[in-house]
């Protein structure tokens, strides 16, 4: 069984990177935002666990009143003056935007020198939510933390948890952030699924932007590791229900559906279904990752044996992975008479919008997380 439960393991990270056709199963559905794309699952399906990463890392949310943020902020202050950070940073200075935002600008020093960082807070529609980086490089610095304060929290705001924005943008745990999604910049979302019915069985989504071009696909992936010669003996008796190529909804994909052998006589199901990214940093063509596991709650010190069986596991991983889509989205009409707010000197304008100030501007330095330019083409 260690032997099993180590292959799984290590397959795992093999195939993960970092129409809609309704099935009996899915008779009855909840429609789930998970940052540019929607999925449908069964009404009864729980969520286990979700993280998203925007921009410059994970933003996470926590429910709370005003008066309770406002308390949280002032104990954190106080930890990190004290020098309570895990990783050894301190506090350098606090940015006070408004009443229920702030920025706390953290550094240390190092052996070549100092490492600064941040945490962001900010508190709205009774959600705190926080953003927090740290290693981020002295050059960048600057205009990371004015992103932050510019485009960042003023397009943030709450969302409840089966609310479909109909504007463009990012959906994550109890919140959104409204772009276009045009400009290259490092997004995740990652949402799994337990279900009641069927203890140990998770479906997880996530949708990534593409960091480096030209990464192998999940077939290539699985077929060059050494996993499968390490685990010769284990690999004869893995089963295979499905592999090959797969198409869902516009986005060419593979997949490839695997039972595992147990000790105890009954098999463990690994599905897994994934559309690559098309351009390094696009987030509304992302890589695409469905998965459905079984065997994943311990029972007595062993994986629980799956309660559905290879068709019902087949079943509900098709009806989800068919219903993985891009949200659909309605561009928001400005009226020609409208005037643009005034904007304070240092304001950061995106690329293709109205400037929102008569006078000179300059282009900062690219700003978003470290993604890798395909390579130039070389003259014939």
């Amino acid at each position: 069984m260690r032997i099993v439960a180590t292959f799984m393991v290590l397959f795992a990270s093999l195939v993960t990177l970092n129409c809609n056709a309704r099935e009996r199963q899915m008779n009855d559905t909840k429609t789930y935002c998970i940052g540019r794309y929607l999925v449908d699952l069964p009404a009864d399906a729980q969520i286990n666990g979700q993280a998203y990463d925007y921009k410059y890392g994970q933003v996470t949310s926590r429910s709370m009143d005003e008066d309770e943020f406002q308390r949280q902020m002032a104990q954190r202050e106080g930890e990190l003056q004290a020098g309570k950070h895990r990783d050894g940073y301190k506090l350098k200075n606090v940015l006070r935007l408004t009443p229920t935002a702030l920025i706390f600008e953290l550094e240390r020093q190092l052996l070549m020198g100092p490492s600064v960082g941040f945490e962001a807070h900010m508190w709205i529609d009774n959600q705190a939510f926080q953003l927090i980086q740290v290693d981020t490089r002295q050059g960048k610095y600057a205009v990371v933390i004015s992103t932050v304060k510019a485009e960042v929290f003023p397009r943030l705001r709450g969302r409840h948890a089966h609310e479909l924005p109909t504007e463009p943008g990012f959906c994550l745990k109890d919140g959104f952030i409204a772009d276009d999604g045009t400009t290259p910049q490092f997004e995740d979302a990652a949402i799994t699924f337990k279900f009641a019915q069927w203890p140990g069985v998770l479906v997880s989504i996530e949708t990534t932007t593409v960091t480096k071009p030209g990464e192998p696909a999940l077939l290539q992936r699985v077929d060059s590791s050494g996993v499968w010669e390490t685990f010769k003996d284990v690999v004869s008796q893995i089963r295979t229900l499905r592999r090959g190529q797969r198409a869902i909804n516009g986005r060419a994909g593979e997949e490839i559906l695997l039972t595992l052998p147990t000790d105890g006589g009954y098999r463990l199901h690994q599905f897994h279904w994934e559309a690559q990214g098309t351009e390094v940093g696009n987030g509304l063509k992302p890589t695409l990752t469905v998965e459905l596991e079984s065997g994943m709650k311990r029972e007595n010190g062993v994986p629980a044996r799956p309660r559905l069986t290879d068709a019902q596991a087949i079943e509900l991983f098709d009806a989800v992975a068919n219903s993985v889509r891009p949200r659909p989205v309605i561009a928001a009409k400005v009226s020609e008479d409208q005037i643009a707010p005034t904007a304070p000197l240092g304001t950061l304008g995106q690329t293709g919008t109205t400037c929102p100030q008569t006078g000179w501007w300059t282009c900062p330095e690219a700003t978003a997380n470290e993604i890798e330019s395909p390579p130039a083409a070389t003259p014939g």
